[in-house]
């Protein structure tokens, strides 16, 4: 009886479960699941939608990894760079399901792998099932990850870090090979995400897991051996990704961007009041009334941290009474918090020059070393509060009074404030978000009141019930959803660019604009990526693109300020074949820059008898660094269109004139091109290639190595001697080919650690 008695909990617990689950899925996720919308917040619109749709075509294109994209700035690293997680597991999806499936299966997955790995971990601290789903819940579906959806690399990792944590503490109870082989491979996808923040968080949180698990004698050495074999799992990614890092803007310091993104004080009332500063909602820039606390933002990299306000009342109520057990984490929480407040705070300034935290530009990063904490410590509270103690609940129903009150007060206060001065401060909204945690509050009163007579298991369920429904209804203001169409239909003046037959290089001027945020429907870089628009000179995004395009782009509009003329042949010479600009007639209008009536605020203008992808230079000039191109362009003025600028880093003098020579495109992929170059000699001929160099770039004449040369400050060229030749430019990664083999070596010994593990068991 008694058996059947807890199969049917059991089986209870499960389907309520099930239940929270889908509330929250489909709560918070109806008009992307059953509607035409995806998700479109932020990064996720601005960079990855476009970046993760060149994955595919890139791969299928290559025959093979897709090492290099000739679509953004003239062409930059594709898979080396960690933004793009090329190896990362959910980056298989793009090859097997439809492009718009995949993308939306980015977000959801990782929220459904936050609650299953928060569940795991609280299970391995021995706590309830009941508080392990309520954990899960608050980890999987609070704000922190809920925000989180805009920036994939956190999402990935962040979601996944519970389950580490799991096998850390199973490690330091009773080291098995399996669980090292399982704590590797978490590690690994860790790794694989790209997000160098997380990991560097991860042994923190390692350290406070195992802390307070039984350390078993090889513990220690268990979980040091996994994290190393993990890193080794990841090393496709971590090691390309540190040599990309090393090549780009990083390399020299992040200079003033360094510490923006530092989280006010008062951002820590977000864990009890959801929308404390406003909320960030999608043209409503109004609802934002702590955009102040962000001068160089004007809103919070994280929309929002509250976790549910069951989670961090009763994650208070288990500091006081679990506080030995929960020391470790507390310690954790109160570091990642002050770390976390930035430039608030002299902390982030001391570690800001520390190696690896100085390539961090944004301190409210840290905010996980204590969200993750406070919802952990939040299932040690359920147990305590909602499955034990009866004078834990007489105390956690006083405080609830007390929040109740205080919140109808708040309300009315704001309310009254607002009737009797004027003012533009959305008060209905705070009103309405003082209210809506008052209802909150006194559900949880009513579940909690000594007076009701509740079941534990009754009570249990109806408090995860309440966490739901107050996740659903805050989450709705954090993850922001569109149309497909608003996304993936390109602006009306691009039309003639799609329909041309041509390969097009587009320099997007508009982009540049001093008003560019303000401007919308312009398409700017790197959007036009996917519907197949390759362009120049553009804006470095996330300070990912190779520092000598930025240099390139800093040279080419130093030169252009100073004399506006050269604008035209410098473009030409790049193989420009149309810019975006601005209409003529352009204004301000209601905060926005519109175009004249009737027509968006940009256009496009095509040249002509621009350069091709690769042409044969009618003047070589030796210069020395940016600068040295600045004088000889301001020198040639319009000749610039035909003339290749080599540095003297690369090529020490050339005989003059170069000869003339006839350059045909035989084939072209992505990541190479095979040409057929005729010499006319008698001197020796240079052949420009207009893609970006780098080192990676190998080029063979006639089978034989060459040296291709940094040119017109960030793209290629080569000598060619008098004749007929046959050339071949491909490009290649050794830091992939090395990290790969490390990967599949590391991933081949986890394997023999799990079939080892079962024959000893």
């Amino acid at each position: 009886m008694a058996a059947r008695t807890f199969g049917n909990t059991t089986r209870l617990i499960g389907l309520a479960a099930a239940g929270f689950l889908i509330v929250l899925v489909a709560g918070l996720f109806c008009r992307v699941l059953f509607g035409s919308e995806t998700f479109a917040d932020r990064d996720l619109a601005a960079y990855y939608h476009p970046a993760k749709s060149l994955v595919a075509p890139l791969a299928r294109a290559s025959q093979g990894i897709p090492l290099w994209n000739p679509f953004f700035a003239s062409g930059q690293p594709f898979a080396a760079n960690p933004e793009h997680e090329i190896f990362h597991p959910l980056t298989a999806l793009f090859f097997l399901l439809p492009f718009e499936v995949a993308f939306r299966l980015q977000v959801l997955l990782p929220l459904l792998a936050g609650v299953g790995s928060m569940y795991l971990l609280l299970r391995a601290l021995r706590r309830s099932r009941l508080a392990s789903i309520f954990g899960g819940m608050g980890w999987g579906f609070g704000g922190y990850l809920l925000s989180s959806t805009n920036l994939l690399p956190i999402l990935f990792s962040a979601s996944i870090l519970p389950l580490s944590l799991t096998f850390v503490v199973r490690l330091m109870r009773k080291p098995r090979l399996v669980h090292v082989a399982a704590l590797a491979l978490c590690v690994g996808a860790q790794c694989l995400a790209g997000e160098p923040s997380t990991l560097l968080m991860t042994p923190l949180f390692c350290a406070a897991a195992a802390l307070r698990a039984c350390r078993a004698r090889f513990g220690p050495a268990a979980v040091v051996a996994g994290l190393v074999l993990g890193l080794a799992v990841g090393s496709v990614t971590l090691l390309p990704g540190a040599h990309h890092a090393g090549k780009t803007m990083r390399a020299l310091g992040l200079g003033t961007s360094a510490g923006e993104w530092s989280m006010p004080p008062v951002r820590a009332l977000d864990l009890l009041l959801p929308g404390v500063l406003g909320h960030v909602e999608t043209g409503n820039e109004s609802l934002y009334w702590g955009r102040h606390l962000y001068p160089r933002r004007e809103s919070p990299y994280f929309f929002s941290l509250y976790p549910g306000l069951a989670v961090t009342l009763l994650a208070f109520a288990a500091w006081r009474y679990r506080f030995r057990a929960l020391l470790p984490w507390m310690v954790v929480a109160g570091f990642g918090f002050l770390l976390s407040l930035g430039e608030h705070f002299a902390l982030w300034r001391i570690l800001r020059h520390l190696p690896i935290v100085s390539a961090i530009r944004f301190p409210e990063k840290y905010a996980l070393l204590f969200v993750l904490p406070v919802t952990l410590a939040s299932a040690y509270g359920f147990d305590q509060v909602i499955l034990g103690r009866h004078e834990a609940r007489r105390h956690l129903a006083r405080v609830l009074v007390g929040l109740i009150a205080t919140a109808i007060l708040g309300a009315a206060g704001i309310a009254l404030f607002a009737t009797h001065f004027a003012t533009d401060f959305p008060w209905r909204v705070a009103a309405g978000d003082a209210l809506r945690v008052a209802g909150v509050a006194t559900a949880l009163l009513m579940v909690i009141w000594p007076g009701i007579r509740w079941g534990r298991l009754a009570r249990a369920l109806i408090v995860c019930a309440v966490l739901a429904l107050d996740l659903v209804s805050a989450g709705r203001q954090v993850v922001h959803t569109t149309p497909i169409q608003a996304l993936t239909t390109p602006p009306a003046a691009f039309a003639p660019l799609l329909n041309r037959a041509s390969d097009d290089l587009i320099f997007h001027a508009a982009e540049w604009h001093p008003t560019m945020g303000q401007v919308e429907g312009v398409g700017k870089p790197p959007l036009p990526a996917q519907w197949g628009l390759a362009m120049t000179l553009d804006n470095d995004y996330d300070l990912t693109l190779l520092r000598w395009t930025d240099d390139g782009n800093h040279a080419f509009w130093k030169a252009v300020r100073e004399d506006p003329s050269l604008a035209t042949p410098l473009l030409k010479r790049r193989g420009v074949t149309a810019v975006v600009q601005f209409r003529e007639g352009v204004h301000w209008q209601d905060g926005f820059v519109v175009g004249p009536a009737g027509q968006g605020p940009v256009e496009v203008v095509f040249m002509r008898d621009q350069q091709p992808i690769a042409f044969a230079a009618t003047q070589v000039e030796v210069v020395h660094g940016t600068e040295g191109w600045l004088a000889a362009v301001r020198r040639l003025q319009a000749h610039v269109r035909d003339t290749a600028c080599v540095d003297d880093e690369h090529l020490a003098s050339f005989p003059t004139p170069p000869s003339p020579a006839v350059v045909q495109v035989r084939s072209r992929t992505p990541d190479g091109i095979v040409l057929n170059v005729e010499a006319k000699g008698p001197n020796p001929s240079f052949v420009a290639f207009n893609q970006t160099w780098d080192e990676g770039w190998r080029l063979t004449v006639d089978g034989k190595p060459a040296s291709l040369l940094r040119t017109d400050v960030s793209l290629s060229g080569f000598v060619v001697p008098p004749g007929r030749h046959w050339v071949t430019i491909k490009y290649g990664d050794a830091w992939i080919s090395v990290g790969a083999a490390i990967s599949i070596v590391a991933a081949l010994g986890c394997l023999a650690l799990v079939l080892f593990g079962r024959r000893r068991r």
